[in-house]
Protein backbone atom coordinates (compact mmCIF):
# COMPACT_ATOMS: atom_id res chain seq x y z
CA UNK A 1 0.00 0.00 0.00
CA UNK A 2 1.21 3.42 -0.69
CA UNK A 3 2.12 6.00 1.37
CA UNK A 4 -0.39 8.59 2.76
CA UNK A 5 -3.30 5.77 2.34
CA UNK A 6 -3.86 4.09 5.79
CA UNK A 7 -4.13 0.54 5.85
CA UNK A 8 -7.15 -1.71 7.27
CA UNK A 9 -5.28 -2.51 10.25
CA UNK A 10 -4.49 0.64 11.16
CA UNK A 11 -8.23 1.58 11.10
CA UNK A 12 -8.92 1.79 14.90
CA UNK A 13 -5.81 3.51 15.75
CA UNK A 14 -6.11 6.33 12.92
CA UNK A 15 -9.82 6.89 14.22
CA UNK A 16 -10.36 9.80 16.46
CA UNK A 17 -11.84 8.19 19.95
CA UNK A 18 -14.54 11.06 19.33
CA UNK A 19 -15.62 8.73 16.47
CA UNK A 20 -16.07 5.83 18.06
CA UNK A 21 -19.21 5.01 19.14
CA UNK A 22 -20.23 2.67 22.07
CA UNK A 23 -21.82 -0.63 20.91
CA UNK A 24 -20.62 -0.30 17.24
CA UNK A 25 -18.40 -2.60 15.63
CA UNK A 26 -15.32 -0.81 14.91
CA UNK A 27 -14.65 0.12 11.62
CA UNK A 28 -11.95 -2.63 10.59
CA UNK A 29 -14.86 -5.39 12.11
CA UNK A 30 -17.28 -3.41 9.79
CA UNK A 31 -15.04 -3.52 6.78
CA UNK A 32 -13.78 -7.13 7.45
CA UNK A 33 -17.29 -8.02 7.23
CA UNK A 34 -17.63 -6.35 3.92
CA UNK A 35 -14.71 -8.38 2.57
CA UNK A 36 -16.49 -11.44 3.84
CA UNK A 37 -19.78 -10.44 2.17
CA UNK A 38 -17.65 -9.23 -0.94
CA UNK A 39 -16.00 -12.74 -1.50
CA UNK A 40 -19.51 -14.12 -2.06
CA UNK A 41 -20.78 -11.55 -4.58
CA UNK A 42 -16.79 -12.21 -6.11
CA UNK A 43 -17.77 -15.71 -6.14
CA UNK A 44 -21.06 -15.52 -7.27
CA UNK A 45 -19.95 -12.43 -10.29
CA UNK A 46 -17.38 -15.69 -11.42
CA UNK A 47 -20.25 -17.84 -11.94
CA UNK A 48 -22.28 -15.11 -13.29
CA UNK A 49 -19.52 -14.19 -15.41
CA UNK A 50 -18.66 -17.81 -16.75
CA UNK A 51 -22.67 -18.29 -17.33
CA UNK A 52 -23.23 -15.13 -19.04
CA UNK A 53 -19.97 -14.70 -21.09
CA UNK A 54 -20.95 -18.61 -22.37
CA UNK A 55 -24.68 -17.38 -23.12
CA UNK A 56 -23.56 -13.95 -24.86
CA UNK A 57 -20.79 -16.15 -26.97
CA UNK A 58 -23.86 -18.35 -28.48
CA UNK A 59 -25.96 -15.30 -28.79
CA UNK A 60 -23.05 -13.97 -30.50
CA UNK A 61 -23.01 -16.24 -33.22
CA UNK A 62 -26.83 -16.48 -33.64
CA UNK A 63 -27.92 -12.98 -33.68
CA UNK A 64 -26.80 -9.86 -36.21
CA UNK A 65 -25.13 -7.09 -34.54
CA UNK A 66 -27.93 -4.85 -35.89
CA UNK A 67 -30.66 -7.03 -33.57
CA UNK A 68 -27.88 -6.75 -30.60
CA UNK A 69 -28.41 -2.83 -31.27
CA UNK A 70 -32.17 -2.72 -31.18
CA UNK A 71 -32.27 -4.78 -27.89
CA UNK A 72 -29.43 -2.41 -26.41
CA UNK A 73 -31.70 0.60 -27.97
CA UNK A 74 -34.19 -0.72 -25.91
CA UNK A 75 -32.46 -1.24 -22.42
CA UNK A 76 -31.25 2.19 -22.50
CA UNK A 77 -34.59 3.47 -21.74
CA UNK A 78 -35.47 0.27 -19.44
CA UNK A 79 -32.14 1.12 -17.42
CA UNK A 80 -33.32 4.58 -17.29
CA UNK A 81 -37.00 4.25 -16.02
CA UNK A 82 -35.77 1.48 -13.78
CA UNK A 83 -34.09 4.35 -11.47
CA UNK A 84 -36.88 6.54 -11.58
CA UNK A 85 -39.19 3.06 -10.84
CA UNK A 86 -36.82 2.92 -7.61
CA UNK A 87 -37.19 6.14 -6.57
CA UNK A 88 -33.84 6.00 -4.34
CA UNK A 89 -36.15 3.82 -2.08
CA UNK A 90 -33.84 0.27 -1.39
CA UNK A 91 -31.31 2.79 -0.66
CA UNK A 92 -33.00 4.40 2.23
CA UNK A 93 -34.06 1.38 3.65
CA UNK A 94 -30.12 0.65 3.49
CA UNK A 95 -28.73 3.99 4.76
CA UNK A 96 -31.34 4.23 7.97
CA UNK A 97 -29.80 3.94 11.13
CA UNK A 98 -32.58 2.46 12.27
CA UNK A 99 -35.32 0.47 9.97
CA UNK A 100 -38.95 -0.28 11.38
CA UNK A 101 -41.83 -2.24 10.30
CA UNK A 102 -43.63 1.29 9.24
CA UNK A 103 -41.17 2.57 7.15
CA UNK A 104 -40.19 -0.39 5.33
CA UNK A 105 -44.09 -1.41 4.53
CA UNK A 106 -44.27 1.95 3.35
CA UNK A 107 -41.00 1.87 0.68
CA UNK A 108 -42.36 -1.73 -0.86
CA UNK A 109 -45.63 -0.08 -1.88
CA UNK A 110 -44.55 3.45 -3.08
CA UNK A 111 -41.92 1.39 -5.13
CA UNK A 112 -44.82 -1.13 -6.97
CA UNK A 113 -46.61 1.78 -7.68
CA UNK A 114 -43.90 3.35 -9.29
CA UNK A 115 -42.76 0.83 -11.09
CA UNK A 116 -46.13 0.25 -12.41
CA UNK A 117 -46.37 3.94 -13.25
CA UNK A 118 -43.00 3.29 -15.22
CA UNK A 119 -44.22 0.69 -16.86
CA UNK A 120 -47.46 2.00 -18.21
CA UNK A 121 -45.38 5.08 -19.37
CA UNK A 122 -42.89 2.89 -21.10
CA UNK A 123 -45.91 1.74 -22.99
CA UNK A 124 -46.97 4.10 -24.16
CA UNK A 125 -43.83 6.09 -25.38
CA UNK A 126 -42.99 3.18 -26.96
CA UNK A 127 -44.76 4.08 -30.50
CA UNK A 128 -43.05 7.85 -30.45
CA UNK A 129 -39.22 6.26 -29.21
CA UNK A 130 -40.10 3.27 -32.11
CA UNK A 131 -40.62 6.61 -34.79
CA UNK A 132 -37.60 8.76 -33.41
CA UNK A 133 -35.04 5.72 -34.57
CA UNK A 134 -36.90 4.47 -37.67
CA UNK A 135 -37.42 0.90 -35.99
CA UNK A 136 -41.13 -0.13 -35.96
CA UNK A 137 -39.65 -3.36 -34.59
CA UNK A 138 -38.59 -1.51 -31.45
CA UNK A 139 -41.97 -0.88 -30.33
CA UNK A 140 -43.23 -4.54 -29.37
CA UNK A 141 -40.32 -4.92 -27.81
CA UNK A 142 -40.29 -1.55 -25.43
CA UNK A 143 -43.72 -3.03 -24.59
CA UNK A 144 -42.47 -6.38 -23.45
CA UNK A 145 -39.79 -5.43 -21.41
CA UNK A 146 -41.72 -2.55 -19.34
CA UNK A 147 -43.14 -5.64 -17.49
CA UNK A 148 -39.34 -5.56 -15.92
CA UNK A 149 -40.35 -2.07 -13.74
CA UNK A 150 -43.48 -4.60 -11.86
CA UNK A 151 -41.24 -7.40 -11.41
CA UNK A 152 -38.16 -5.59 -10.16
CA UNK A 153 -40.19 -3.22 -8.19
CA UNK A 154 -41.74 -6.58 -5.75
CA UNK A 155 -38.46 -7.50 -4.79
CA UNK A 156 -36.34 -4.31 -4.55
CA UNK A 157 -36.97 -4.10 -0.62
CA UNK A 158 -36.45 -7.32 -0.27
CA UNK A 159 -33.33 -6.87 -1.46
CA UNK A 160 -32.47 -3.71 0.72
CA UNK A 161 -33.31 -5.17 4.16
CA UNK A 162 -30.96 -8.48 2.88
CA UNK A 163 -27.90 -5.79 2.51
CA UNK A 164 -28.61 -4.04 5.52
CA UNK A 165 -28.07 -7.69 7.24
CA UNK A 166 -25.05 -8.61 5.15
CA UNK A 167 -27.14 -11.25 3.70
CA UNK A 168 -24.77 -11.44 0.79
CA UNK A 169 -24.32 -15.18 0.31
CA UNK A 170 -28.06 -15.15 -0.46
CA UNK A 171 -28.41 -12.65 -2.93
CA UNK A 172 -24.78 -13.81 -4.43
CA UNK A 173 -27.27 -17.48 -4.86
CA UNK A 174 -30.08 -15.31 -5.84
CA UNK A 175 -27.92 -13.66 -8.79
CA UNK A 176 -26.46 -17.07 -10.00
CA UNK A 177 -29.99 -18.76 -10.30
CA UNK A 178 -31.33 -16.48 -11.98
CA UNK A 179 -28.81 -16.19 -14.33
CA UNK A 180 -28.80 -19.67 -14.95
CA UNK A 181 -32.74 -19.69 -15.68
CA UNK A 182 -32.55 -16.90 -18.07
CA UNK A 183 -29.70 -17.92 -19.94
CA UNK A 184 -31.24 -21.28 -20.93
CA UNK A 185 -34.21 -19.82 -22.15
CA UNK A 186 -32.60 -17.27 -24.32
CA UNK A 187 -30.25 -20.41 -25.68
CA UNK A 188 -33.34 -22.37 -26.42
CA UNK A 189 -35.16 -19.63 -28.20
CA UNK A 190 -32.08 -18.78 -30.18
CA UNK A 191 -31.74 -22.01 -31.65
CA UNK A 192 -35.13 -22.52 -32.33
CA UNK A 193 -34.96 -19.00 -34.21
CA UNK A 194 -36.77 -16.39 -32.47
CA UNK A 195 -33.97 -14.06 -32.94
CA UNK A 196 -34.10 -10.61 -30.86
CA UNK A 197 -37.11 -12.01 -28.65
CA UNK A 198 -35.01 -14.76 -27.20
CA UNK A 199 -32.79 -11.57 -25.45
CA UNK A 200 -35.81 -10.10 -24.46
CA UNK A 201 -37.32 -13.27 -23.26
CA UNK A 202 -34.33 -13.76 -21.39
CA UNK A 203 -33.88 -10.31 -19.29
CA UNK A 204 -37.99 -11.27 -18.25
CA UNK A 205 -37.41 -14.45 -17.60
CA UNK A 206 -33.87 -13.76 -15.17
CA UNK A 207 -36.13 -10.60 -13.62
CA UNK A 208 -38.78 -12.62 -12.88
CA UNK A 209 -36.09 -15.51 -11.11
CA UNK A 210 -34.43 -12.69 -9.33
CA UNK A 211 -37.62 -11.17 -7.56
CA UNK A 212 -38.60 -14.50 -6.56
CA UNK A 213 -35.85 -16.27 -5.30
CA UNK A 214 -35.29 -12.66 -3.43
CA UNK A 215 -38.25 -13.04 -1.66
CA UNK A 216 -37.43 -16.75 -0.52
CA UNK A 217 -34.56 -16.08 0.74
CA UNK A 218 -35.65 -12.66 2.75
CA UNK A 219 -38.66 -14.25 3.84
CA UNK A 220 -40.68 -10.68 5.22
CA UNK A 221 -43.92 -9.64 4.37
CA UNK A 222 -44.86 -6.47 4.18
CA UNK A 223 -47.51 -5.21 6.49
CA UNK A 224 -50.88 -3.59 4.03
CA UNK A 225 -50.42 -0.03 5.49
CA UNK A 226 -49.01 2.84 4.33
CA UNK A 227 -47.17 5.59 6.46
CA UNK A 228 -47.49 9.29 4.94
CA UNK A 229 -44.61 10.61 7.12
CA UNK A 230 -42.46 7.81 5.99
CA UNK A 231 -43.32 8.25 2.31
CA UNK A 232 -42.66 11.83 2.66
CA UNK A 233 -39.22 11.17 4.22
CA UNK A 234 -38.72 8.66 1.80
CA UNK A 235 -39.34 10.60 -1.35
CA UNK A 236 -36.99 13.78 -0.04
CA UNK A 237 -34.15 11.48 0.26
CA UNK A 238 -35.28 9.28 -2.56
CA UNK A 239 -35.64 11.68 -5.10
CA UNK A 240 -31.95 13.11 -4.95
CA UNK A 241 -30.54 9.61 -5.15
CA UNK A 242 -32.36 8.39 -8.09
CA UNK A 243 -31.53 11.62 -10.27
CA UNK A 244 -28.45 10.97 -9.53
CA UNK A 245 -28.37 7.64 -10.47
CA UNK A 246 -30.53 8.11 -13.20
CA UNK A 247 -27.85 11.12 -14.32
CA UNK A 248 -24.72 9.02 -13.76
CA UNK A 249 -26.33 5.25 -16.04
CA UNK A 250 -27.68 8.53 -18.65
CA UNK A 251 -23.73 9.53 -18.85
CA UNK A 252 -23.03 6.40 -20.28
CA UNK A 253 -26.03 4.61 -21.83
CA UNK A 254 -26.66 8.43 -24.05
CA UNK A 255 -23.56 7.78 -26.16
CA UNK A 256 -25.95 4.46 -27.43
CA UNK A 257 -28.81 7.03 -27.71
CA UNK A 258 -26.30 8.78 -29.80
CA UNK A 259 -24.87 6.85 -31.58
CA UNK A 260 -28.12 5.60 -32.85
CA UNK A 261 -28.99 8.95 -33.94
CA UNK A 262 -25.45 9.94 -35.57
CA UNK A 263 -24.49 6.12 -36.80
CA UNK A 264 -26.71 3.17 -37.20
CA UNK A 265 -27.80 -0.14 -34.94
CA UNK A 266 -25.32 -2.01 -36.00
CA UNK A 267 -22.46 0.61 -34.54
CA UNK A 268 -24.89 0.55 -31.06
CA UNK A 269 -24.33 -3.23 -31.01
CA UNK A 270 -20.56 -2.42 -31.29
CA UNK A 271 -20.71 -0.06 -28.56
CA UNK A 272 -22.60 -2.56 -26.77
CA UNK A 273 -20.42 -5.58 -27.07
CA UNK A 274 -17.35 -3.10 -25.97
CA UNK A 275 -18.98 -1.88 -22.73
CA UNK A 276 -20.51 -5.83 -22.29
CA UNK A 277 -16.08 -6.73 -22.00
CA UNK A 278 -15.77 -4.03 -19.83
CA UNK A 279 -18.86 -5.21 -17.75
CA UNK A 280 -17.48 -8.82 -17.72
CA UNK A 281 -14.10 -7.74 -15.82
CA UNK A 282 -15.99 -5.56 -13.43
CA UNK A 283 -18.61 -8.33 -12.66
CA UNK A 284 -15.46 -9.66 -11.00
CA UNK A 285 -13.10 -6.96 -9.87
CA UNK A 286 -15.27 -4.22 -9.02
CA UNK A 287 -19.19 -4.93 -8.54
CA UNK A 288 -18.48 -7.48 -5.59
CA UNK A 289 -16.84 -4.74 -3.83
CA UNK A 290 -18.97 -1.79 -4.70
CA UNK A 291 -21.90 -4.33 -3.77
CA UNK A 292 -20.73 -3.99 -0.48
CA UNK A 293 -19.85 -0.69 -0.46
CA UNK A 294 -23.44 1.40 0.58
CA UNK A 295 -23.87 -0.66 3.69
CA UNK A 296 -20.26 -0.46 4.60
CA UNK A 297 -20.22 3.60 4.39
CA UNK A 298 -23.40 3.74 6.07
CA UNK A 299 -22.24 1.74 9.31
CA UNK A 300 -19.10 4.16 9.40
CA UNK A 301 -21.06 7.36 8.15
CA UNK A 302 -20.41 8.70 12.16
CA UNK A 303 -16.96 7.55 11.54
CA UNK A 304 -14.85 9.47 8.52
CA UNK A 305 -11.12 8.48 8.89
CA UNK A 306 -12.58 4.95 9.20
CA UNK A 307 -14.90 5.04 5.96
CA UNK A 308 -11.42 6.72 4.29
CA UNK A 309 -9.62 3.66 5.11
CA UNK A 310 -12.42 1.67 3.97
CA UNK A 311 -12.74 3.42 0.76
CA UNK A 312 -8.69 3.23 0.21
CA UNK A 313 -9.17 -0.70 1.23
CA UNK A 314 -11.80 -1.24 -1.20
CA UNK A 315 -9.78 0.85 -4.28
CA UNK A 316 -6.54 -0.90 -3.71
CA UNK A 317 -8.34 -4.61 -3.85
CA UNK A 318 -10.38 -3.50 -6.98
CA UNK A 319 -7.50 -2.26 -8.98
CA UNK A 320 -4.96 -4.72 -8.25
CA UNK A 321 -7.00 -7.11 -10.35
CA UNK A 322 -9.13 -4.42 -12.66
CA UNK A 323 -6.50 -2.27 -14.05
CA UNK A 324 -4.28 -5.24 -15.38
CA UNK A 325 -7.59 -7.04 -16.75
CA UNK A 326 -8.95 -3.90 -18.48
CA UNK A 327 -5.26 -2.77 -19.82
CA UNK A 328 -4.44 -6.27 -20.60
CA UNK A 329 -7.72 -6.90 -22.76
CA UNK A 330 -7.36 -3.67 -24.60
CA UNK A 331 -3.39 -4.90 -25.73
CA UNK A 332 -5.26 -8.20 -27.11
CA UNK A 333 -8.54 -6.92 -28.26
CA UNK A 334 -8.44 -7.08 -31.82
CA UNK A 335 -7.60 -11.04 -31.84
CA UNK A 336 -10.00 -11.33 -28.49
CA UNK A 337 -12.84 -9.88 -30.08
CA UNK A 338 -13.20 -11.94 -33.00
CA UNK A 339 -11.81 -15.23 -31.64
CA UNK A 340 -14.88 -14.76 -29.01
CA UNK A 341 -17.94 -13.39 -30.95
CA UNK A 342 -16.59 -13.62 -34.38
CA UNK A 343 -15.33 -12.10 -37.38
CA UNK A 344 -18.24 -9.89 -37.38
CA UNK A 345 -17.60 -7.54 -34.49
CA UNK A 346 -14.25 -7.41 -35.25
CA UNK A 347 -15.03 -3.39 -35.12
CA UNK A 348 -16.09 -3.22 -31.62
CA UNK A 349 -12.16 -3.88 -31.23
CA UNK A 350 -10.79 -0.23 -31.11
CA UNK A 351 -13.94 0.50 -28.93
CA UNK A 352 -12.92 -1.85 -26.66
CA UNK A 353 -9.30 -0.65 -26.54
CA UNK A 354 -10.10 3.03 -25.82
CA UNK A 355 -12.59 1.60 -23.05
CA UNK A 356 -10.21 -0.14 -21.31
CA UNK A 357 -8.15 3.35 -20.85
CA UNK A 358 -10.88 4.17 -17.99
CA UNK A 359 -9.78 1.41 -15.65
CA UNK A 360 -8.24 3.50 -12.64
CA UNK A 361 -11.07 6.43 -12.69
CA UNK A 362 -13.35 3.08 -13.54
CA UNK A 363 -12.30 1.42 -10.38
CA UNK A 364 -11.95 4.69 -8.13
CA UNK A 365 -15.34 6.49 -9.06
CA UNK A 366 -17.16 3.13 -8.62
CA UNK A 367 -16.44 3.48 -4.92
CA UNK A 368 -16.89 7.06 -4.95
CA UNK A 369 -20.37 7.72 -5.60
CA UNK A 370 -21.68 5.65 -2.47
CA UNK A 371 -20.24 7.73 0.02
CA UNK A 372 -22.74 10.36 -1.26
CA UNK A 373 -25.61 8.33 0.14
CA UNK A 374 -24.36 6.86 2.83
CA UNK A 375 -23.53 10.30 4.12
CA UNK A 376 -27.11 11.85 3.59
CA UNK A 377 -25.22 14.46 1.34
CA UNK A 378 -27.45 13.50 -2.40
CA UNK A 379 -27.43 17.07 -2.91
CA UNK A 380 -23.93 17.43 -3.46
CA UNK A 381 -24.15 14.13 -5.78
CA UNK A 382 -26.80 15.37 -7.86
CA UNK A 383 -25.26 18.44 -8.76
CA UNK A 384 -21.95 16.50 -9.83
CA UNK A 385 -23.44 14.04 -11.64
CA UNK A 386 -25.36 16.58 -13.81
CA UNK A 387 -22.28 18.53 -14.32
CA UNK A 388 -20.94 14.78 -15.62
CA UNK A 389 -24.06 13.99 -17.51
CA UNK A 390 -23.85 17.55 -19.23
CA UNK A 391 -19.98 17.39 -19.76
CA UNK A 392 -20.45 13.92 -21.58
CA UNK A 393 -23.53 14.71 -23.20
CA UNK A 394 -21.71 17.72 -25.24
CA UNK A 395 -18.49 15.47 -25.75
CA UNK A 396 -20.53 12.12 -27.22
CA UNK A 397 -22.69 15.13 -29.61
CA UNK A 398 -19.42 16.38 -30.99
CA UNK A 399 -17.66 13.17 -31.28
CA UNK A 400 -20.06 10.67 -32.49
CA UNK A 401 -20.42 12.17 -36.10
CA UNK A 402 -16.43 11.56 -36.13
CA UNK A 403 -17.22 7.61 -35.48
CA UNK A 404 -16.98 5.28 -32.67
CA UNK A 405 -13.33 5.59 -31.82
CA UNK A 406 -14.24 8.92 -31.57
CA UNK A 407 -17.22 8.92 -29.01
CA UNK A 408 -15.50 6.54 -26.83
CA UNK A 409 -12.42 8.66 -26.29
CA UNK A 410 -14.24 11.75 -25.95
CA UNK A 411 -15.43 9.70 -22.65
CA UNK A 412 -12.31 8.27 -21.88
CA UNK A 413 -11.15 12.18 -21.87
CA UNK A 414 -14.00 13.65 -20.18
CA UNK A 415 -14.20 11.02 -17.17
CA UNK A 416 -10.57 11.87 -16.63
CA UNK A 417 -11.33 15.40 -16.28
CA UNK A 418 -13.99 15.66 -14.30
CA UNK A 419 -13.31 12.82 -11.37
CA UNK A 420 -11.05 14.92 -9.59
CA UNK A 421 -13.92 17.36 -9.08
CA UNK A 422 -15.76 14.42 -8.08
CA UNK A 423 -13.18 13.75 -5.20
CA UNK A 424 -12.72 16.86 -4.34
CA UNK A 425 -16.53 17.37 -3.59
CA UNK A 426 -15.90 13.96 -1.26
CA UNK A 427 -12.81 14.98 0.02
CA UNK A 428 -14.85 17.96 2.07
CA UNK A 429 -17.01 15.58 3.64
CA UNK A 430 -14.54 12.56 4.60
CA UNK A 431 -10.70 12.33 4.52
CA UNK A 432 -9.73 11.21 0.62
CA UNK A 433 -7.62 13.24 -1.62
CA UNK A 434 -6.99 13.33 -5.28
CA UNK A 435 -2.98 12.72 -4.34
CA UNK A 436 -3.59 10.26 -1.96
CA UNK A 437 -5.82 8.44 -4.48
CA UNK A 438 -3.65 9.14 -6.93
CA UNK A 439 -0.84 7.60 -4.84
CA UNK A 440 -2.93 4.60 -4.15
CA UNK A 441 -3.60 4.03 -7.87
CA UNK A 442 -0.14 5.04 -9.67
CA UNK A 443 1.76 1.27 -8.87
CA UNK A 444 -0.78 -0.65 -10.20
CA UNK A 445 -1.13 1.30 -13.31
CA UNK A 446 2.30 1.68 -14.03
CA UNK A 447 2.81 -1.90 -14.08
CA UNK A 448 -0.33 -2.95 -15.85
CA UNK A 449 0.46 -0.66 -18.34
CA UNK A 450 4.19 -1.92 -18.63
CA UNK A 451 2.39 -5.25 -18.90
CA UNK A 452 0.17 -4.21 -21.66
CA UNK A 453 2.91 -2.92 -23.27
CA UNK A 454 5.09 -6.11 -23.42
CA UNK A 455 1.79 -7.79 -25.07
CA UNK A 456 1.80 -5.36 -27.59
CA UNK A 457 5.30 -5.62 -28.78
CA UNK A 458 5.41 -9.32 -28.49
CA UNK A 459 2.41 -10.58 -29.62
CA UNK A 460 2.72 -10.28 -33.31
CA UNK A 461 5.81 -12.28 -33.42
CA UNK A 462 3.54 -14.90 -31.17
CA UNK A 463 1.32 -14.91 -33.06
CA UNK A 464 2.96 -15.54 -36.45
CA UNK A 465 4.90 -18.44 -35.29
CA UNK A 466 1.84 -19.81 -33.56
CA UNK A 467 -1.57 -18.87 -35.69
CA UNK A 468 -4.05 -16.61 -33.86
CA UNK A 469 -5.65 -18.38 -31.14
CA UNK A 470 -2.76 -20.24 -29.95
CA UNK A 471 -0.68 -17.05 -30.08
CA UNK A 472 -3.73 -15.32 -28.15
CA UNK A 473 -3.54 -17.97 -25.38
CA UNK A 474 0.72 -17.15 -25.52
CA UNK A 475 0.16 -13.69 -25.41
CA UNK A 476 -2.01 -13.64 -22.36
CA UNK A 477 -0.20 -15.74 -20.37
CA UNK A 478 2.87 -13.52 -20.88
CA UNK A 479 0.86 -11.08 -19.75
CA UNK A 480 -0.28 -12.40 -16.50
CA UNK A 481 3.34 -13.65 -15.72
CA UNK A 482 4.99 -10.48 -16.54
CA UNK A 483 2.42 -8.32 -14.20
CA UNK A 484 2.87 -10.72 -11.68
CA UNK A 485 6.86 -10.61 -11.66
CA UNK A 486 6.12 -6.66 -11.50
CA UNK A 487 3.68 -6.64 -8.87
CA UNK A 488 6.06 -8.80 -6.60
CA UNK A 489 8.65 -6.14 -7.21
CA UNK A 490 7.05 -2.91 -6.89
CA UNK A 491 3.65 -3.74 -4.99
CA UNK A 492 4.60 -6.23 -2.71
CA UNK A 493 2.51 -4.30 0.37
CA UNK A 494 -0.26 -4.38 -2.49
CA UNK A 495 -0.23 -7.59 -3.16
CA UNK A 496 -0.49 -9.23 0.47
CA UNK A 497 -3.10 -6.50 1.42
CA UNK A 498 -5.21 -7.77 -1.87
CA UNK A 499 -4.72 -11.17 -1.24
CA UNK A 500 -5.85 -11.00 2.53
CA UNK A 501 -8.59 -9.64 1.46
CA UNK A 502 -10.06 -11.41 -0.93
CA UNK A 503 -8.80 -15.18 0.54
CA UNK A 504 -8.77 -14.98 4.44
CA UNK A 505 -11.27 -16.71 6.06
CA UNK A 506 -14.20 -15.40 7.73
CA UNK A 507 -14.12 -15.16 11.59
Amino acid sequence: MTAGTPTLTEAGAAADASEIVPGLPSGAEVTGRSFDAARWVALASVGNVVLSFGVFLVLARLIAPAEFGMVAIAVVFIDILQIVARCGLPDAVVQRVDLDEDFAATAFWVMLAAGGLCGGALVALSGPIAWVFDLPELRPVLCALSACFVITAAGAIHEARLQRSFGFRKLALRALGSNLLGGGVALAMAFAGYGVWSLVVQRLVAATATTLLTWAASRWMPARRLDLAAARAQIAFGSRVFCTYLLLVLSIRSQEVIAAYFLSAADVGYLRLAWRCIDLVSQVAVIPLTTVGLTTYARLQDRPTELATAFYGFTEASSFVAVPAFFGMAAVAPTLIPFLFGDQWHEAAPVLRMLALLAPEFVATSMLWMIFTALGRNGTALRLAGAQFGLGAVAALVTAPLGLAALAAGHVLRAYLFTPVIVAGIGRLVPIGNRSLARALLPVTACSAAMAGLVLVVQEPIHAALGDRIGLFGAVGIGILAYAGLAQLFMRDTVSTALGFFLRRTT
